[in-house]
């Protein structure tokens, strides 16, 4: 039992969030020994390595993981816009009784009214501060206090909020700290849950614990009670710095579970007092802003912005004229000073007439412990419980859990330095109560074909960088198994294989056909060129990792997987290090991408424009490796393996032999990557999908390109294939690869290059 499991722990003293005053195991603590049974290492062990595993598939893996190597197609350092890492949670949760939350709750409450009554006179009559309880010069002097928050009472100073505690060594709890700013922990409470649901679903139900995934939809009414007065359809988004924040994770989470867009500050503008959406065709108003992005980083043009050029300029000024609502208001972070604390439990007195239930804590004050899986053994640690309040008009709902940072070794309560988080369970009678908050809801309305331009954008390179590292791999791949299989094909035919070799594997990478230099082995030439295609995939991938990152709301929740899996595989392309073996696990979880993105994505603008990239880059590909190995003059035994390569680097080899039933032969190579619609990897078929793709967009210009294109395609491949001479090749790809570069250029030009610039609003 794990009484009896504790009994064997190295770690002497005791137990504190396990046992009682008189040192007995609590109730709670009890039923869990039925529920969960001992503490075993090694199942602890299991559960810990199964709950790093699920992690990793939302997204912990690969939105917050270091591509150091790489840049992203705008030339920026990966490493740069992932700074954080994953966190660990402990397979052992933290349990509380229904009955003692309930007290949490009480107090949880109590603490937001009184921090939202504070943080309405400080910005309002400061009652307070003329009474003398407040030092005008103490308010004066916080960096937090913006002043010009005081000239507008907003729908609500709070309405999401979450407070630290912390329980003594006896057993009473306190407060560390108030979140008041852009709290964060309501995500990963959600996510943790989501994880120990799956590891542990025996516990969970044995104990009856309550459930909290509920509480976003009480978050998604909290918002739309602060809608601006008179609007009818309101939208609500969740405003992010974006993927470089060390809490990026949370905000993707966050908007996918409440069904709300996640924007960056390009993504919105300020115009006639509103703010807009910047989506593919126009602008779209936006009323009320979850903010994510704290009040020194919100608006440029307000004093003491911290963010340089970042947020979004104006917004205050708009929230201030009452055309747009923040949630939470902006000046919040008022409350979040360590300095204000102490004033809380006064502005509670004096404004609302009540006492607070649960006091700050003592500096110094010892903490109770937890028992906690490191390295393989149990521990006994302290842990901060962060509970999450939002209010829903003028009712205040509790999520019954929440999430506990355990502390480390000297770690302040409000600075835990351990990446160790615990999910809170609240079990026993009552846990499972759900709270029913009545409001209206507000008009279904379909926005499903309203896309932010910046995530079409990168949607479209990440299809494009999805189908650049298949191309990449693949032809590594064949050409690696075409030496293993015979070492000798670099020296046949005075070293026309390895010019073809070099050729597409150069032609893999988007690179000009060059000759082998002088004095350098066929061999060696090869080898050199597997190394770049090898780290040419890697960019690739960092790329794809990247733009996915940044989209992930938009993208099925089981893609996280395998984009945990493709971040992974950087470092070893990256150095080169992988085999065959390697490059088919690689491959597979591509194709497992590419299957997703086309069976688990809803068929709308966003989609579009990621197969749009998808098309785009498997045209310019195929017709690379045409040109390039197709169109060397390779004679002699040379012709049938190089012809392989290219047929086997394009998925077409396994097609070719069962249909022509031949040797090489020019005419039905070409007639197979080129001409054949019913092949899903010739350049017809992806042509056929530009069409309807452009189509879709109506879109005339692209629609004129793409004919363009075809047009080519029709009248160039005839003469090519009847002729067979090798020069019509190189005709060919030239005239359908213009009007091709010319789409490409043309989808940024049409829906990504036309920045916004905002001008400013009367009433600044």
């Amino acid at each position: 039992m794990i009484s009896e499991q504790l009994s064997y722990s190295p770690v002497a003293g005791r137990w504190d969030e396990m046992l009682d005053v008189d040192g007995a195991l609590r109730p709670t603590w009890q039923a869990a020994a039925r529920a969960l049974g001992p503490f075993d290492p090694r199942d602890l062990l299991d559960r810990q390595r199964q709950a790093d595993r699920l992690l990793d598939a939302e997204g912990t893996g690969h939105l917050v993981h270091e591509l150091s190597l790489a840049t992203d197609r705008h030339g920026n350092s990966a490493a740069a816009r992932s700074v954080s890492r994953p966190w660990r949670l402990d397979p052992i949760p933290f349990l509380i009784d229904a009955v003692d939350f309930q007290h949490l709750t009480q107090g949880a409450v109590e603490r937001m009214q009184a921090v939202d009554a504070l943080l309405a006179d400080c910005y309002g009559p400061r009652t307070l501060v003329a009474e003398g309880v407040l030092p005008a010069s103490l308010l004066h002097s916080l960096p937090s206090f913006r002043q010009v928050a005081g000239s507008h009472r907003p729908p609500a100073w709070l309405v999401h909020y979450a407070v630290d505690l912390v329980r003594d060594a006896r057993g009473a709890w306190h407060v560390v700290h108030d979140l008041t700013d852009a709290p964060s922990g309501f995500g990963y409470s959600l996510l943790n849950r989501s994880v120990l649901a799956r590891v542990m679903p025996e516990g969970l139900r044995g104990l009856g614990v309550a459930a909290i995934h509920d509480h976003a939809d009480f978050l998604r009414q909290a918002l739309a009670a602060v809608t601006p007065s008179g609007r009818i359809s309101p939208r609500s988004v969740v405003l992010t710095p974006g993927p470089a924040d060390a809490t990026y994770v949370e905000h993707s989470y966050l908007a996918t579970r409440l069904g709300l867009h996640l924007v960056e500050g390009a993504d919105v503008v300020m115009r006639a007092g509103r703010l807009w959406l910047r989506v593919l065709d126009g602008l779209e108003p936006i009323d009320v802003v979850y903010r994510r992005v704290g009040d020194a980083h919100l608006d440029p043009l307000e004093p003491g912005h911290h963010g340089g050029g970042s947020g979004v300029p104006g917004v205050v000024w708009g929230a201030r004229a009452g055309g747009i609502t923040l949630a939470n208001a902006y000046g919040s972070a008022l409350a979040e000073a360590p300095e204000l604390a102490p004033f809380v439990h006064e502005a509670s007195t004096r404004l609302l007439q009540r006492e607070l239930s649960l006091p700050l804590w003592t500096e110094g004050a010892q903490l109770a412990s937890s028992p906690v899986f490191v390295d393989g053994g149990l521990e006994g640690r302290p842990v901060v419980l962060r509970l999450q309040v939002a209010r829903v008009g003028d009712e205040f709902v509790v999520m019954p859990g929440g999430a506990g940072r355990v502390l480390a070794e000297g770690d302040h309560p409000a600075r835990p330095t351990a990446q160790v988080v615990k999910d809170v369970w609240v079990t026993g009678s009552g846990a499972r109560v759900r709270h029913h908050v009545p409001l209206g809801a507000p008009p279904q309305v379909d926005f499903g074909g309203s896309v932010p331009k910046r995530v079409a954008d990168a949607l479209y390179w990440l299809g494009r960088a999805a189908e650049r590292a298949e191309v990449t791999a693949r032809a590594a791949r064949v050409i690696t198994t075409q030496l293993e299989q015979d070492p000798m094909l670099p020296t046949i035919a005075d070293g026309a294989w390895a010019a073809g070799a070099v050729a597409l594997l150069r032609a893999a990478q988007s690179l000009p056909t060059a000759p082998i230099a002088f004095g350098v082995s066929a061999g060696d030439a090869v080898l050199a060129e597997l190394n770049s295609t090898s780290n040419a995939a890697a960019a690739q991938l960092a790329a794809l990792v990247q733009e996915a990152a940044s989209v992930r709301e938009y993208l099925s929740t089981t893609t996280g997987r395998v984009l945990g899996r493709l971040a992974r595989v950087h470092a070893d392309l990256a150095d080169g290090s992988v085999g065959v073996d390697d490059l088919d696990g690689f491959l597979v979880d591509l194709a497992a991408l590419s299957g997703l993105m086309m069976e688990s994505t809803v068929r709308g603008p966003a989609w579009r424009f990621l197969d749009l990239g998808r098309r785009l880059e498997r045209a310019l590909a195929v017709l690379g490796a045409v040109e390039g190995a197709l169109g060397l003059a390779v004679t002699g035994f040379a012709q049938q393996p190089v012809a392989d390569a290219v047929l086997k680097a394009h998925e077409s080899l396994v097609a070719y032999r069962r249909r022509y039933r031949s040797e090489f032969d020019l005419d039905a190579v070409l007639d197979l990557l080129l001409r054949d619609d019913g092949n899903p990897r010739s350049l017809a078929y992806q042509l056929d999908r530009l069409r309807e793709h452009v189509s879709g967009l109506a879109w005339p210009e692209g629609a004129s390109l793409v004919l363009a294109a075809s047009t080519q395609a029709l009248a160039g491949i005839d003469d090519a294939v009847v002729n067979g001479r090798v020069v019509s090749v190189d005709a060919f790809v030239l005239s359908v690869r213009g009007p091709l570069l010319d789409l490409a250029a043309a989808i940024s030009q049409r829906w990504f290059a036309d920045p916004v610039n905002p001008t400013l609003m009367r009433g600044f």
